[in-house]
């Protein structure tokens, strides 16, 4: 998982790897929620070909984490097959979906912070 701060939005480029491994996803994501105290998040999907149920509950509990900490989680870069899935399971009603990483920030609306990267050392990337 590559994660990049840029300004308030934290983007998080998940791998299939990620997904496919919900606790080290989730433990990085409330890390950065309860640690950190971040608040926007981008989970930029762009690696993601395609999504099973595994993975689709991965990014409901990441949604949920941000959810209950306060937080907001966008998704960015949802490829036609992966978004015809989160669409019929309904997660499009409750994610906003944008095309890539730097709309879906840019949707979080202006701030005044810098930018900032890292490689979050996972054994699921």
């Amino acid at each position: 998982m590559e994660i990049r701060k840029i300004r308030d939005v934290v983007v998080l480029r998940l791998t299939t790897g990620d997904l496919s491994s919900p606790q080290a996803t989730s433990e990085v994501v409330e890390g950065l929620l309860t640690v950190d105290g971040e608040r926007k998040f981008v989970a930029d999907l762009t690696a993601i070909e395609g999504i099973s149920s595994l993975q689709v509950g991965t990014v409901v509990t990441l949604h949920l984490l941000c959810y209950e900490n306060l937080a907001i989680m966008k998704l960015s870069g949802v490829n036609d097959r992966v978004k015809t899935v989160l669409k019929l399971i309904g997660l499009d009603k409750i994610m906003e979906m944008h095309h890539g990483p730097e709309i879906a920030r840019a949707s979080f609306g202006e701030s005044t912070e810098t930018e900032t990267s890292s490689e979050a050392s996972s054994s699921t990337s």
